[in-house]
């Protein structure tokens, strides 16, 4: 058997050596991409949240300035720049994360106005004096408790579910109102004291507004307490 040189000894230590810092160097560079990738695809999940809460305000009418076109923002830029060996470096990642972010920093300040627009305009558009006018049995208390949800919701964050959440409420509350009447003003007015102010004694109530309240069948709705008792 033909011994190996000295010289061929060393050749074949130094291709073994070789590859070992090759396979070394491919786990680091597979390390280095699953880890920018995650932070990449939070961001991009970030993004995604917010291109869903804009077109679901845009299905609902709401929202149709809010701009989408720049949604890809950084991706050209990311293929352009994918390294010789076909792994983007990390100042690639970190531009394609910063882009990403900008955008959906964006949508979110733009849906939240677009939110805040489209509930406070349905809101003002519920005829909100007739909940006093609803007479059926717990009528009135579950289109008080709608309307508090309603605007309890509309000071809150946008979101999918909000938005959905928030058009059957609305739905709701205004179908209970539909067939309701309008209290004229004076009634109106004084309901609205008595919200107000719940320890409203009889001295404080003309025999007039009494009156008020018992030709529009309210007096079945408001109780007496005497103070002390």
């Amino acid at each position: 058997m033909t011994q190996l040189s000295v010289y061929e000894k060393a050749k074949l230590l130094e291709d073994h050596a070789a590859r070992i810092a090759d396979g070394e160097e491919s786990q680091r560079q597979a390390t280095r991409v699953s880890g920018r990738l995650t932070e990449l695809r939070a961001q991009l999940s970030a993004l995604r949240v917010q291109v869903g809460i804009t077109r679901a305000l845009q299905a609902r009418e709401a929202g149709l300035g809010v701009d989408l076109s720049n949604i890809d923002d950084g991706r050209a830029g990311f293929e352009r720049s994918l390294g010789p060996s076909g792994l983007p470096s990390n100042q690639v990642f970190g531009t394609a994360k910063r882009k990403a972010q900008a955008v959906a920093d964006r949508l979110s300040e733009a849906n939240q106005a677009a939110w805040s627009a489209w509930t406070q305009g349905l809101l003002a558009d519920l005829p909100l004096a007739r909940i006093a006018m609803l007479l059926e049995p717990g009528a009135e208390k579950q289109a008080a408790s709608r309307q508090a949800e309603l605007e309890r919701a509309a000071k809150g964050k946008a979101s999918k579910d909000a938005i959905t959440t928030f058009a059957t409420t609305y739905a709701g509350l205004a179908e209970l109102l539909q067939e309701a009447q309008d209290p004229p003003e004076e009634l109106a007015s004084l309901l609205e004291r008595l919200r107000q102010q719940p320890d409203l004694t009889l001295r404080d109530v003309t025999d007039d507004e009494i009156a008020l309240i018992r030709v529009y069948g309210m007096d079945g709705h408001i109780s007496l307490k005497r103070k002390g008792s």
